[in-house]
């Protein structure tokens, strides 16, 4: 059921279970850790609130309810219970749960209990890569996590890959490691981490190590990362502006432990240490105009340029204000994955559908825009 409604049209309700975790990664962007957790009354009434919801909105097909931390797990009994009262209310809307963990709690009764209800609910792991990086990273061993157990049961989900400054050098050999093993592997850059300049070749350098890896390797799933549309180079009628980055305060929410909504879980007090309400009621997140600060709007790059909304408050005071020491990273990126893609999609030109066939037009696109740009030009 959950590979179904993936490709329907959802919402994301993130909801945040605990404040605590029983690691302190790197890179880890929730600075106020408690011992708060959210109640089970609290959790209920929020799918309530949501379903409800759901049946006033005609064009959202499904809801996703995302159980977050800190580390979810640490509250496995409230989250058992919330999945097992949900079920229990033969709601007729679509919806499912997923659960993205660190994995060292995931001891064999709780095992049982997802695979007994994984149509229902989708488990994510995060895993960084080899055992140094792991341990530098995250502070736990990658030979000690249920690496197998969970791509056994969700064979369609990615580990979740976060790469640091610490562990960018080896972007390339961690991420071959775990696909050696077999693993589907999604990698991304750790967000609000302050890229210094030259961080942009090692990263390019190390996409190119993974391309040319998948390249070659024909029977692997490429990452997300290696695996976009471009449409937005493609649609003439967006004229020089992006849409909106994320669904942030629009196709998603999240609720703290309180119950308390804001726009995602970046801007919760667990991240800012301190309630922002009267901030968030000065953000508007359906224009995307305003979403793009004035110094931004000539920039060549801007189209294929990411951010998030919540850091960008949280560091810089303004939701629009970017980060612009991850600029050159994301003009790397598209130098090697549109040419990765026009390579990879032309090796299946006989096989491709409608939306590879997008796919291909959107590469060729960013590869004549942006494969010969300087990063000085940026």
């Amino acid at each position: 059921m959950v590979a179904k409604l993936k490709k329907k049209k959802g919402r994301i309700i993130a909801m945040i279970l605990t404040h605590a975790c029983n690691l302190n990664c790197v890179y880890c962007f929730e600075k106020h850790k408690s011992n708060k957790k959210m109640s089970l009354e609290v959790a209920c009434s929020i799918v309530q609130q949501e379903m409800k919801d759901l049946r006033l909105h005609p064009e959202t097909d499904y809801l996703k309810f995302d159980l977050f931390g800190g580390e979810p797990l640490l509250e496995f009994e409230l989250l058992r219970e919330l999945v097992e009262w949900t079920i229990a209310q033969n709601y007729e809307e679509s919806f499912y749960f997923s659960v993205t963990t660190n994995g060292t709690l995931l001891s064999d009764d709780k095992k049982e209990w997802f695979v007994q209800h994984k149509d229902l609910v989708e488990l994510i792991l995060s895993v960084d890569g080899k055992e140094d990086t792991q341990a530098g990273n995250r502070g736990c061993h990658t030979g000690e996590l249920p690496i197998d157990f969970v791509t056994r049961n969700w064979p369609e989900q990615y580990l979740k890959m976060t790469v640091s400054e610490y562990s960018l050098p080896h972007f390339a050999e961690n991420m071959i490691y775990l696909l050696e093993k077999g693993y589907r592997v999604s990698g991304a850059l750790a967000v609000g981490n302050p890229w210094k300049l030259g961080d942009e070749i090692i990263y390019k350098r190390e996409l190119e190590k993974i391309a040319a890896y998948y390249l070659s390797h024909p029977d692997k799933t490429p990452a997300p990362i290696f695996y976009r549309l471009y449409g937005e180079l493609l649609d003439d009628n967006l004229g020089k502006l992006p849409l909106k980055n994320c669904g942030t305060g629009t196709t998603m929410c999240a609720y703290d432990i309180d119950g308390k909504k804001y726009p995602c879980h970046m801007f919760v007090p667990l991240v800012h240490g301190k309630d922002i309400t009267e901030d968030l009621k000065t953000m508007d997140f359906c224009d995307h105009v305003k979403l793009i600060p004035p110094e931004c709007m000539e920039c060549k790059i801007l189209k294929i340029c990411r951010t998030c909304y919540g850091f960008n408050y949280n560091y810089r005071g303004d939701i629009s204000k970017r980060d612009k020491s991850a600029c050159r990273m994301f003009l790397a990126e598209a130098q090697v994955v549109s040419a990765f893609l026009i390579k990879y999609l032309m090796q299946r030109k006989e096989e491709l559908d409608s939306e590879q066939i997008l796919m291909l037009k959107g590469a060729l696109k960013c590869y004549e825009m942006f494969h010969d740009m300087s990063y000085e030009a940026i």
